[in-house]
């Protein structure tokens, strides 16, 4: 059992660092927003594609409850990518980040009434302990930020719509599912809901090589590699714990910018970082004991 939980602490931490990468490659780009997205998820099924067909392991859903939950994931990432970016357009990237990384807020709350994982203490200080980290963070971009209520409302939404990700994604896990196979479902339903408005925005000279070279590296590493990672690490640890270690992504987000963009992180994103990190320490030290005693 062990082995298990640092199999997905160790799957989940992995997945989340990659994932910083994100911001600092899609700046690199030029194409709208719903075009490069589409277009990595594209990437992403297709890498996803090649992995299943060469190992024989297409998803094979048990009933039809859970081809409904795979069909439901897939509209609810759609749904959070849309609304995460909206909220960055509207309210600008301080306001954004901090309403969307509201989402283990929320899944402390629901979790314990909908996956029956109840939330005990370590989590919420933790939690209490990572919020505190995103506010230093996000502290000096505050000042002034514009609070559109649409891009507020979008960046909640986006916290919501995140938090049932994460919910519906270890109960597929918990019901057999490979985590490849269910990220291959979800890219492909993605991909074909934002594709429409894709195309509406984009033109043929957003299709240049760069954006293209960047949209498959977005759909390789960080979506075919990493959400399959997050997922199958979610298997074995509480979604709570999941979470929270999440939070590790916009903590990393400043050294990729640093070593690729040259961009030097302040003061005040060193000291929250390191909250972060020792949120994500109190979880994988204290989580066995908190999940023996609240199972």
């Amino acid at each position: 059992m062990a082995d298990a939980r640092v199999r997905g602490y160790g799957e989940i931490f992995a997945a989340a660092l990659v994932n910083g990468s994100i911001g600092t490659i899609v700046s690199y780009t030029t194409m709208p927003v719903a075009m490069l997205v589409s277009l990595r998820m594209c990437f992403a099924a297709g890498a996803l594609a090649l992995v299943l067909g060469l190992r024989g392991r297409w998803p094979r859903p048990s009933d039809r409850r859970t081809v409904l939950r795979l069909f439901v994931l897939g509209l609810v990432l759609a749904a959070n990518l849309t609304c995460y970016f909206v909220a960055i357009r509207e309210t600008g990237v301080a306001i954004a980040i901090f309403t969307s990384y509201l989402a283990p807020v929320y899944v402390a709350v629901v979790a314990p009434r909908l996956s029956g994982e109840r939330t005990g203490p370590v989590v919420v200080a933790a939690l209490a302990v990572a919020l505190a980290g995103m506010l230093l963070i996000l502290a000096p971009s505050l000042n002034g930020a514009g609070l559109d209520p649409g891009g507020l409302a979008a960046g909640v939404a986006a916290g919501a719509f995140y938090a049932a990700y994460l919910l519906l994604s270890k109960s597929l896990r918990r019901s057999g599912m490979e985590s490849a196979g269910i990220v291959f479902v979800i890219a492909a339903i993605t991909a074909v809901v934002l594709l429409p408005s894709g195309l509406a925005q984009a033109t043929a000279s957003d299709f240049t090589a760069l954006n293209v070279a960047m949209a498959a590296l977005l759909g390789v590493a960080t979506t075919a590699l990493t959400f399959s990672l997050f997922i199958d690490g979610l298997h074995f640890v509480k979604v709570q714990h999941a979470s929270i270690i999440g939070y590790i992504e916009p903590v990393s987000a400043p050294l990729y910018a640093l070593f690729l963009l040259g961009q030097r992180p302040s003061a005040w994103t060193v000291a929250g970082g390191v909250l972060i990190v020792v949120a994500g320490f109190v979880v994988v030290a204290l989580g066995k004991a908190e999940e023996e005693v609240y199972g």
